[in-house]
């Protein structure tokens, strides 16, 4: 639900963790009336309820929630000439694309597309950037350019968030990490998108970063776990090893039939035809569970420096 507010309303939030109160009209929106009504973390002001407070619980809340990702993003507009404001309709799912973007915007200029696969490729619809103007220039701004290349063209991106010298290499299967650069600046690694089962990007990795130890984060479901099997089979063809992320517990399990998730067991087949050897014994059992309950595990609700520390 919360990736869905706009700037206005992560405005707002700030301007109650600062002010203890705000003026703005956020009340209507889904996410504001949860905090409101069920987390009751926030509160309409006696007397003038047009003006919502926080609480005393509101502060953690915040500092735990949305802090670090509003200050990284508005710093990083700024930082951009991008003006964040409430006109803008950002959303902070949208700032967190345009931060990745920013991060691997001299190899995307290398490879120009149209914009209906860019759109696709990092805001996961063909039409976003066509829709959402405020989004589209902060784009071109970016990238330094006016419009894209009506040529179309094999996407050959290398989506990177670099760190001058990672204890670590982590392989991705989507870009919620990416998204947030400052959890490779802290955990001191280097990220890498594999998604879309694009592994052949693992032969642009050299021998240097190869000799660190590496590791791979995905979805705990059978299209996640096969791509994990191609690429440790690809890396032991170099002689290298790649261990995969075990999820923090407890694990946040989802049904495997919901609607935008189209990855599910095949329950014909032992380990849903796994490669048992690839996986450690607590591996398996986390993944027989997972298969007997046609459930999986989305990477997104991993809390990535946590589980490189279970590594350690």
């Amino acid at each position: 639900m919360n990736k869905n507010i706009t700037w206005k309303e992560l405005k707002a939030l700030d301007d109650l963790f600062h002010l203890k109160k705000t003026r703005a009209n956020i009340q209507e929106h889904p996410y504001i009336k949860y905090l409101l009504e069920d987390k009751c973390i926030l509160d309409r002001k006696i007397g003038n309820t047009k003006i919502v407070v926080s609480t005393d619980c509101f502060g953690k809340f915040y500092e735990g929630t949305f802090k670090i990702q509003y200050d990284e993003a508005k710093n990083f507009l700024i930082e951009n000439g991008i003006e964040p404001n409430a006109k803008k309709n950002f959303t902070l799912e949208d700032v967190k694309t345009l931060m990745l973007i920013a991060e691997n915007k001299t190899e995307l200029k290398n490879n120009p597309t149209n914009i209906e696969d860019f759109s696709n490729e990092f805001f996961n619809t063909s039409k976003y950037l066509k829709n959402k103007t405020s989004i589209r220039n902060a784009v071109f701004k970016i990238l330094g350019i006016t419009e894209f290349s009506l040529d179309k063209k094999e996407n050959q991106w290398r989506i990177v968030v670099d760190h001058p010298n990672p204890r670590a290499i982590v392989l991705c299967e989507n870009k919620s990490f990416l998204k947030q650069p400052w959890i490779a600046r802290n955990a001191e690694i280097k990220l890498w998108y594999v998604g879309g089962n694009n592994i052949k990007i693992i032969d642009d990795i050299d021998e240097i970063e190869l000799s660190k130890p590496i590791y791979y984060s995905c979805d705990w479901d059978l299209a996640g776990l096969q791509i994990y099997t191609r690429i440790k089979e690809k890396l032991r063809k170099r002689n290298k090893d790649i261990s995969i992320l075990y999820p923090n517990e407890p694990h946040k399990k989802i049904s495997t039939y919901i609607d935008y998730h189209y990855s599910h067991w095949d329950l014909s087949k032992k380990v849903s035809g796994l490669s048992i050897d690839l996986f450690l014994e607590k591996e398996l059992i986390l993944i027989n569970n997972l298969i007997q309950s046609q459930m999986w595990i989305e990477e997104e609700s991993f809390d990535l420096i946590e589980m490189l520390n279970c590594t350690k």
